[in-house]
């Protein structure tokens, strides 16, 4: 991705939706409320925690399932930790923890 100039961008653009439906998704089955900006939150958590550490959550994608299905599973164990450390109170960043 680092290779070409938009590539982020696209990324970002095609699956947007996806993490947005799987947020919502994800905080609806735990019966949680968010607020419109608690969700945009939580999306830019996910996109900062599958660019981190040049992408290696991405890179760790193999070809077993569809980058979709292995997407939808990364956001949600996302989106739960995110909510659990809100929940504990605790300060750490998300996307430091391994997947």
């Amino acid at each position: 991705m680092a290779r070409q100039d938009r590539a982020w961008e696209d990324f970002v653009d095609r699956f947007l939706g996806l993490v947005l439906h799987v947020i919502d998704h994800t905080v609806s089955k735990r019966e949680i409320r968010l607020w419109m900006d608690e969700r945009n939150t939580l999306c830019e958590q996910v996109f900062a925690a599958l660019g981190h550490d040049q992408f290696r959550l991405l890179r760790e994608f193999k070809v077993r399932s569809s980058l979709t299905t292995y997407l939808s599973v990364v956001v949600r164990r996302i989106v739960v930790r995110s909510l659990l450390n809100q929940s504990c109170g605790s300060t750490q960043t998300v996307f430091t923890a391994s997947f």
